[in-house]
């Protein structure tokens, strides 16, 4: 903590936001911004390892930069009053630029609804993911059953921690820090059912049935329950059955004689969102071989052998949805997302590049694999996963620089990959030896995430990301959670269905398995396939 005299106030202007807070000398700028509910892109919870709280201060900054900071920081990036948010400590009033606004972005839209006099007699629903990283809401028109529009915006309780680990961790130090985190996610959950709600015309009131579904810790905080049992083997809560909620007890704003269904969980940390995957394929009806993947910061894994189901979770971390990753960032504007090595140079692609002003600002999960499995074949990678020659003694590779912007992979990140990597992998592999499978016997492989979309098919089964099968065997079937909770939403298929299907499934908690670790060390390891 800074050295500075507590108890002299100070007013922090917020920007592009226009949010001012009073705040006490002596406390971080990220401090001061958590307890304001403004995420400042940190995923460190204010320990200075993540380099990705970083905000533009036009007004009050000394500019006395810390030893981190000289570390994350560019020579421009000072030079513009760039500072990581964690490491400045105000002495004065201050003006802080936000340099990436945590709003709700459209990511698809259905058909325009009649002028609003029409609909007052209309019933609308909505089906949330709550993930670690990203949440994702979609509303429907109940009549019709039809999709209107889907919002997605980042989970603000990432600023306490990237991963379901570190948000344990948080909440369980204090029960205000359970408390927090909760009405950040119910806050987030009241966002986007506004501005799906704006978008469509209506009132946020017309919307009287909202499914939500998670993986077991984002459940468990959005209910306040406690998260005591998860954070040591063997990992167990109280949220495997289906919860129904009216909306003053789910804290939604939404018509008040409405309902509020969270879906269940299956075992350990697969919580309602994997179910929700298998409710979106009918994974549950299947009788062929088949392995669902729903590749996120929890990474759940499902396995039909063609009569039975077994699942298992994989602590993969956020590095596929671009957390803990140095330039990672969401599948947006800007956001590279494939590459490849050519005349001696690695050429890169990024969403809006059409648009011949735009240029990348950062790296999502699809170009990290893309980038990485270029690097490895070029030799720029060795078989430990070490960065080599020049761009090893600089410990990153820069994948696009102008003058004095760049986005880089570093050797952090490579190792958060294979970590991220060495879990998935692990877990399809001992998945397929408990259901006495190998990979060839896969008939299908069911992709769910939202680095999917962009993901290349062919290096994902290079990397060892996905099981080695024909590319024609891979199905990328977007939000499985979405897809899956609007089943429930739309009636068709009640919540007492959902829930025998959850109880079908039979859990392996990777911990306990004592091939996991030599699993998991091998699992990280280059070459590639």
């Amino acid at each position: 903590m800074s050295a500075v005299c507590m108890g002299v106030m100070m007013i922090i202007t917020f920007l592009p936001l226009n949010k001012k807070v009073q705040a006490e000398q002596g406390i971080s700028l990220q401090e001061m911004a958590q307890n304001s509910g403004i995420d400042t892109g940190g995923v460190c919870n204010g320990r200075k390892t993540c380099g990705k709280c970083k905000v533009l201060v036009s007004k009050g900054n000394d500019r006395r930069f810390l030893a981190e900071e000289e570390q994350f920081l560019t020579e421009e990036e000072k030079a513009r009053g760039i500072r990581l948010a964690c490491c400045f400590y105000p002495k004065e009033d201050s003006c802080v630029i936000l340099e990436r606004v945590n709003a709700g972005t459209t990511v698809a839209s259905g058909k325009n609804l009649p002028v609003p006099d029409t609909l007052k007699g209309a019933s609308y629903g909505v089906a949330m993911d709550i993930g670690t990283t990203n949440i994702e809401a979609a509303l429907y028109d109940r009549q019709q059953k039809v999709l209107l529009q889907s919002k997605g915006m980042s989970n603000p309780q990432r600023m306490y921690g990237g991963d379901v680990v570190s948000r344990i961790t948080f909440a369980l130090e204090d029960d205000r820090n359970a408390q927090k985190l909760q009405k950040l996610v119910k806050d987030a959950a009241n966002t986007l059912i506004k501005e799906l709600a704006a978008g469509q015309g209506i009132s946020s009131f017309q919307i009287d049935k909202v499914v939500m579904a998670g993986n077991t810790t984002m459940t468990n905080l959005l209910l306040g329950r406690s998260l005591k049992d998860l954070a040591r083997a063997p990992f167990q809560s109280g949220t495997y059955s289906g919860i129904r909620l009216n909306p003053g007890e789910a804290g939604l704003t939404m018509h008040p004689g409405g309902h509020v269904y969270v879906l269940p969980g299956i075992s350990g940390h697969v919580g309602g969102d994997a179910l929700a995957c298998i409710l979106s394929t009918e994974l549950y009806k299947e009788q062929k071989k088949v392995l669902l993947m729903d590749i996120g910061t929890n990474g759940e894994l499902v396995l039909c052998d063609g009569n039975r189901l077994i699942t298992c979770s994989a602590a993969a971390g956020p590095a596929f949805e671009g957390g803990n990753i140095s330039c990672g960032m969401r599948a947006e504007e800007g956001a590279i997302t494939s590459a490849e090595y050519r005349e001696g140079r690695l050429t890169v692609h990024f969403i809006g590049e059409e648009n011949k002003e735009a240029s990348p600002t950062g790296i999502c999960g699809s170009g990290l694999i893309d980038c990485i499995c270029e690097l490895y074949r070029n030799g720029k990678i060795d078989e430990t996963g070490r960065l080599l020659g020049r761009a090893g003694e600089e410990n990153l590779y820069r994948l696009w620089e102008k003058k004095g912007r760049e986005v880089s992979i570093t050797q952090k990140d490579i190792r958060e990959f294979q970590l991220a990597l060495g879990a998935i992998r692990a877990g399809t592999a001992i998945l397929l030896e408990k259901a006495g499978l190998q990979a060839e016997n896969l008939d299908k492989i069911y992709l769910a995430g939202n680095f999917g979309g962009k993901l290349s098919v062919k290096k994902a089964i290079e990397v060892g990301l996905l099981p080695s099968v024909g590319e024609d065997r891979v199905e990328y079937i977007g939000n499985g959670v979405i897809t899956g909770g609007a089943k429930v939403l739309l009636e068709e298929m009640s919540l007492e269905e959902a829930e025998e299907v959850s109880q079908r499934a039979e859990h392996i908690e990777l911990a306990l398995q004592p091939s996991f670790e030599e699993e998991f060390i091998k699992a990280m390891s280059f070459p590639l396939r």
